[in-house]
Formats: C-alpha cells, structure tokens, sequence
C-alpha cells in the first residue's frame, strides 16, 4: 500500500446507477504462470459486504482488481471514480508522517500555509481549491485518531514519523484514512487483524453508520472477523469449485442477504450447514442404492450359478444336441443379466462419487501438534519484569515493571493483553529469549517486514519446511504437508507467490513440524491470515497441545475457546 490509503482509481467505467456500487460482468483472472483464480464471476455489490472465502480462492486478488491494482483476464467491472482501497499488508516508507498514512498531507500543508498567510496569487487560489470546506481538517483528524484509541497528544502527532508507531497503531492510521476519505467504494482487506479492542469496537460503529440511510457508499470488506459480518448487509462467498479440495482450480462467488430477524452473516451460515445436510443426505442415499444394487447383484449372481448345477445336472439325462442348445441358451441369458447388473451397479456408484463431488471442500488446514506433554510443575518460565524492554510505565499482570517475576510452570495458558503499541510482542520476544524450554513463535505479520520469520520467498514451499527437519526424507515433508493443503505441484511453488494466507501456513507448518519440536508455543495474532474453517481446525490441534502457550489476540472468541487460565495485561 502507498503511505496514503485513500487513492483516485483513473480509467474505470462509470455506470448510471445512482447508488455506489462494484459490478462484476463476467469477470475473470488468470495468472502469468496459467494458475486460474476465478472466472465468470458475475455480481453487483452495494452497501456493506463481508468478503469471505478458504484462503486462496482469490479474496485478495477480487479487492485488487476492483481497485485497478490488477487489471481482468477476462470479462470486466465497473465502478465509481473514487476508490479508497486499504490492503492487508501496510507498506510504511521511511520519512512518512501520521498525516502521509492518513492521507492528508497536502491538504494539511495548503491548510497551514493559508492560514500563516505566505501564499499569493495562483498559488494561494490552488490551496485554496485544496482545502475547500475542511478549515478544521487538523481538529478533526486529531478527533477521528483519538476515537480509535490511539495516544494522540495534539495536533503534533500527525507529523510524527511512522516509523515510531508500531504495526497495530499504523493500520489505525490507514483505517481511520479510508474512513476519512468517504470514497463511493471503500475496499478494505482483513482490516480489523492488528486492531485492539477500542479501535475494533470504533470500526464496527463505522460499519454499522457506513452507508446508512444512504445510496452513495459502498464497502466492501474481506474479513473472518465474525463480529464485523455480523454488521455488514450483505455476505459475499468466494469458494473454490471443481474439485473438493484446495487444489480447485478456480472459484465462485455467491451473495447473501439479511432475512427477517437474520442478519446476513447468520442466513450464510444457516445456508452452509442446509447445503452440507443436504449434500450429506444424498451422499447417504447413493450410498444405499448402492449397497443395493450390489445385493441384487450378488443375489442374481447365486441364482444363475443354481440354475447353471441344475442345467448341468438335467443335461446328463438329454440328447447332447438338446443339452448344447440350452447351455448355450442359459449363457447367453446369465451374460445379458451380468451385463445389466453390472450396469446399474456401475451407474449407481457413479451417482455415488457425483454425490460425494458436491460434498462441501474440506478446506480447512489439518494440524497434529507435537505429542508435547510438559509435566505439571516443571519450570518453563522465570522472568523478571526489571530485565524487560518495555516502557516504565507499563503495567504486566497488573503489576508495574520492576516489582515483579513473570512464572510459566507445566502447561500452563496465559493471554497476554493491551492497547496497540503497549509492547505485547515485545514482552513475547523476551519471553522466547528467557524460556528454558524448545520454543515455537509465531511472529504477527505487519506492514515494513521482510515477512513470516524465517521465510525464504525465493526457496519453493516444501525446501522451506524441510530446512526445519534436516532428518525427514522429502517424501516424509510431503505427506506431513499435505496436511496444510500443500500438494502436488505446489510443494514446488517459491513461497514469494503464494497469497498471505497461504504464507501462514507455510510458516504455521516450519514451526509446529520442527525438531525438536516445541514445548512454548508463543503465538501473535495466529487467527490474522486464517479463514474461517482453518481457526476452528487450530482451536481443534491447540486442544490436544500439551506443552505451555503464551497467546496475543485481540480475537475474543478464539481466547475463549482457547482457554487460557492466566493473563497478563501490557499498559
């Protein structure tokens, strides 16, 4: 992302509809190498929309098309002028302000210089044009920065430099961007990842007022934040068709409304689980026609071998002539029965695979976490707060820096809580350091990274996950792969072209497949680049985890299904 999240989008088509709105005519996208995304995807969203979908099914890709950032293989779209896109990853340039990231920078320096009264003539008149209205646009910014939660501390704070605020903070600078821009079409992808609970609970109400009683804005959010779907008008599903597995080679997009007393996100769901017993139901019934027609089968089968003793026997006491014709006879009739049986049995077991075929993919990850058991009582953790990297005034399990001892003993789970910016991942990096115990961590993905710690983007998937297992054959690396929907030719993929979800999972499987294998796992915002599916199979591979965990999530949901028994709050 440019450091200004708000950006005119030139060359779309306009349309005369009078509400905002992104139209979809067929669209399609292929990439250079032949890897289809999506095709004939053909839709009109207004409003609000939850973007959802697998990981990999081109959510992203569909966001970056609408904001020219890509341009259509096939078909095409339409929307309004003005497009304000905020994408996952925040690419922060060295020299950036506040004001840059929140893209009023011009504006703020023509407002300033009108106001100190150094600007004549045409140069006067151009920012004058600039500023128009927004005579207050300093008061305001510093306002709208301040209901999100962040330590503004006067108008100073819009020329504070990027690089002093930290990943969470920085997408609070963009999100309130995008806000304040008021685009015809705000595009956001995965906004609410690094967000704490103030500046979430700020979002939502955005969402909720977004385009309320209005026909001029549009926003369309790609998130698995289910208290954010749960506030938009509508869902917009990307899933993958073809095959039942993440190896489909395209996807489709479906749209669902709010009904009744159902908000939309509830009429998904309740339309999923309907599709599943549906799809299972005639699984079901295939499955018994089936077992049926191979009964029959067998039955038939027994009863020409009967009838074929009976023949032999009778024959004895004929002609030979006779006794010819109607073996003949009774062959050609046993031939023609197997044939048809063994027809039906054949079509009944095809209609069975197709039943099976349009079972839901099983898209979610599979994780088996190390058999780790770390026995009650046995030292993992003895930390002293005066040793930590963290600002004086910060506060960890309630106690002020220096007064304390951070214990971790036996599998013991702490969730560690705070504001953006208090030093959450900071106190996890000292704790990887002090552990006396194998660690795994699980680094937060934010914007100026090189990436997922330890990723080599040049090296394919499957050279980056075996570099963690020096003693496995290639073939051991991928079987256990397959496991994170890894197959195939995509083992052989370089790691630098797969989507964000899909690097987690890359960086998910370094981490949980290492040897040793750990018995810390300290995990930051796991449920960031996870979709739906793959953080109830994480909830399902933590449950069976027997070692220590350390967590950081502003994900309430996901922390109480967890469980953590301890927490430790930062600021």
């Amino acid at each position: 992302m440019s450091s200004t999240p708000s950006s005119v989008r030139p060359r779309m088509p306009r349309h005369d509809s009078s509400r905002a709105s992104l139209r979809l005519d067929r669209l399609g996208f292929v990439w250079p190498d032949g890897r289809r995304i999506f095709d004939e995807l053909t839709a009109t969203l207004t409003g609000t929309v939850g973007l959802v979908g697998p990981n990999g099914t081109g959510k992203s890709v569909l966001l970056k098309l609408a904001a020219s950032r890509l341009a259509p293989t096939e078909g095409g779209l339409s929307a309004p002028d003005d497009v304000a896109y905020l994408p996952q990853e925040t690419t922060l340039r060295t020299g950036d302000t506040v004001a840059d990231l929140l893209g009023i920078a011009g504006r703020l320096d023509a407002l300033r210089g009108v106001l100190d009264g150094g600007l004549e003539g045409d140069e006067l008149l151009r920012a004058l044009e600039l500023v128009g209205d927004e005579w207050d646009l300093e008061e305001r910014s510093i306002a709208l920065l301040a209901e999100y939660g962040l330590p503004v501390d006067g108008p100073g704070f819009l020329t504070r430099s990027v690089g002093t605020l930290s990943g969470g903070e920085a997408m609070i600078v963009a999100l309130a961007g995008v806000e304040r821009a008021g685009a015809a079409l705000t595009l956001c992808d995965e906004p609410t990842n690094n967000l704490d609970a103030v500046a979430r609970a700020r979002f939502y109400s955005a969402v909720e007022r977004w385009g309320a009683g209005r026909g001029d804005r549009t926003l369309v959010v790609a998130s698995h934040d289910v208290e954010l779907l749960r506030r938009v008008d509508a869902i917009a599903e990307l899933r993958p068709v073809g095959v039942r597995s993440m190896l489909a080679e395209r996807a489709e997009l479906r749209t669902f409304g709010a009904s009744g007393t159902a908000d939309a996100w509830e009429v998904y769901r309740q339309g999923l689980a309907a599709e599943r017993e549906s799809a299972e139901r005639r699984v079901r019934e295939a499955a018994s026609h089936l077992a049926t027609e191979r009964r029959q089968r067998i039955e038939a089968e027994t009863k020409l071998a009967r009838s074929a003793r009976s023949g032999r026997a009778a024959a004895d006491s004929m002609p030979k002539i006779l006794a010819n014709a109607r073996r003949n006879q009774a062959e050609a009739t046993a031939g023609r029965t197997r044939t048809m049986m063994a027809g039906k049995e054949g079509a009944a077991r095809a209609d069975l695979d197709a039943a099976r075929e349009e079972l839901p993919a099983d898209i979610a990850i599979s994780i088996d976490l190390p058999d780790t058991c770390v026995p009650a009582g046995r030292t993992v953790l003895d930390l002293p707060l005066a040793s930590l990297d963290l600002p004086r005034d910060a506060v960890v399990d309630q106690s002020p820096v220096g007064g304390a001892i951070l214990h971790l003993r036996g599998p013991e789970r702490v969730r560690v809580t705070g504001r953006n910016g208090a030093g959450k991942s900071t106190l996890l990096a000292q704790i990887a350091d002090a552990a006396v115990v194998p660690v795994g961590w699980l680094r937060q993905r934010l914007g100026g990274g090189d990436g997922w710690e330890g990723l080599n983007d040049d090296a394919s998937v499957l050279a980056n996950v075996r570099s963690v297992l020096p003693g496995s054959t290639e073939a051991e690396v991928k079987a256990r792969l397959a496991r994170f929907h890894f197959r195939g030719a995509r083992v052989g993929e370089a790691v630098g072209q797969l989507s964000g979800g899909e690097r987690f999972r890359v960086a998910l499987a370094r981490i949980l497949l290492a040897d040793p294998a750990p018995q810390l796992l300290l995990l930051d915002e796991p449920t960031n680049n996870l979709d739906l599916d793959s953080v109830d199979q994480l909830v399902s591979a933590l449950e069976g985890f027997g070692g220590a965990l350390v967590l950081v999530t502003h994900d309430d949901e996901f922390a109480r299904r967890v469980g953590p028994g301890t927490e430790w709050r930062v600021g």
